[in-house]
């Protein structure tokens, strides 16, 4: 009795195909290749194995034709790309013999008997094959994956209309959910019509784990034509707000204007600083800083401070070692001061330990990190040309490169001190991450 392959759909998401034994991996090969340059636009496909005629059968299926005679480690892949078929093996006894076979009589238990009076054979693998759809896509709650390459159809069991039902938990902070299907180029693109692929969803529903104190509902339709006047009454009263700024700013520079020009027209003028110098100098104009009364007003004590960017720069110029970062140069010509550093594609200590980087540090590796922040802590206290405290140590501010190797780096709160003297006293100091 010979063996067929019949026809199966799998509705509008792909289908599946009915597979014979084993295959070589040839063919196996090309219908990759097939899948990725030359999708089909099919969701199904029938064949009259080994007939040389096309039928319509009882099913409503056509059935197309297979008269190719694939011999040892062939195969053959139609035209349209549709299907293909790979043989593996040959009959040593009959060397010139074919590997498809016919038969006149009827099959009494079959409606349609004409697909029976032919067949393909193999001595060894036979394999059908076809261009497989498939929905694919990512899901996202809040920003974490929560499902990665989520198939629809094998999730509903290989199934056409089944509902498939997804419950996931998620923190809600600041009033914002975020749910997130992504496509990410997965699956195929074709099946059924171009344009058929990517995220699917019927219906969502989020519910609280916990008793509400808000009201729950949809907001209900207010009247437009209010909607309309407070805007305008609100445009109104904004661009009154608006220009009445703009008239005291003017008016504002226009007198601190007519004030520098007299002091620069002075003979033998003092040096004019500006308001942010004096503000960095006295510590925002600290009552602690206060000397005394004067007949203009309070008298401030100030330092001619340096900013915690030429710190840094001077810091780390001066300073050289393995376990600290290395600064290449600095930028002033910018409205913002920046820093050259050289690259460490590991990243922080901190996103090593916490974040997603992909490094993974055993207790060997984390142990001679420490030792290499605790050498260069070392040698920032006791060893360098000039002493220094960080104070600002934490996993963020600690690079690693390649090797692993720890880098110190930021020195904007860094303070030099005196090597003879045993204490020093500093005001607290540091950053902290959100």
């Amino acid at each position: 009795m010979t063996s067929r392959c019949s026809r199966t759909s799998s509705g509008s998401h792909g289908r599946l195909l009915w597979l014979l034994l084993a295959c070589s991996c040839v063919a196996a090969a090309r219908a990759q290749q097939i899948a990725r340059t030359d999708p089909t636009e099919d969701s199904s496909f029938a064949v009259d194995c080994g007939s040389n005629r096309s039928l319509t059968g009882s099913d409503n299926a056509f059935y197309e034709i297979d008269p190719t005679n694939t011999e040892a480690a062939s195969y053959y892949v139609t035209g349209q790309t549709r299907w293909g078929v790979s043989n593996v093996g040959k009959f040593n006894e009959a060397p010139n013999g074919s590997y498809i076979i016919y038969s006149s009589q009827q099959f009494q238990n079959a409606l349609d008997s004409e697909l029976f009076q032919t067949a393909r054979m193999s001595p060894s693998s036979l394999r059908y094959y076809g261009i497989i759809g498939r929905r694919v896509f990512d899901i996202y709650v809040q920003g974490d994956l929560k499902e990665k390459n989520f198939d629809i159809r094998k999730t509903a069991g290989g199934k056409s209309y089944i509902a498939v039902y997804k419950k996931y938990n998620a923190t809600v902070s600041k009033n914002f959910l975020e749910i997130h299907l992504f496509w990410a180029g997965k699956g195929t693109c074709c099946i059924p019509t171009q344009g058929y692929y990517g995220p699917m969803i019927s219906a969502l529903s989020v519910t609280p784990n916990f008793t509400p104190t808000v009201r729950n509902g949809v907001p209900k339709k207010k009247s437009k034509a209010g909607a309309i006047a407070g805007i305008v009454v609100g445009a109104s009263v904004l661009g009154l707000a608006a220009l009445f700024g703009v008239f005291m700013l003017v008016k504002k520079r226009r007198r601190v204007a007519q004030q520098q020009e007299e002091l620069y027209n002075m003979v033998g003028r003092p040096n004019v600083f500006s308001n942010a110098e004096l503000k960095l100098a006295t510590d925002n104009f600290s009552s602690q800083n206060i000397l005394g009364e004067g007949g203009y007003g309070p008298v401030y004590k100030g330092n001619q401070g340096k900013s915690q960017f030429v710190t840094e720069v001077a810091t780390i110029s001066a300073v050289q070692h393995r376990n600290l970062v290395k600064l290449y140069g600095c930028c002033i010509d910018s409205n913002t001061p920046l820093l050259v550093y050289e690259h460490h594609k590991n990243g922080s200590l901190d996103r090593a330990l916490f974040g997603d980087s992909g490094l993974s540090l055993d207790w060997p590796t984390r142990f001679e990190i420490i030792l290499g922040i605790t050498r260069g802590l070392t040698y920032l206290h006791e060893e360098s040309s000039v002493h220094i405290v960080h104070r600002d140590i934490k996993a963020s501010n600690v690079l690693l490169d390649t090797n692993l190797t720890p880098k110190i780096s930021d020195f904007g709160l860094a303070k030099l001190f005196d090597e003879k003297k045993t204490h020093v006293s500093t005001k607290i100091a540091g950053t902290f991450m959100q």
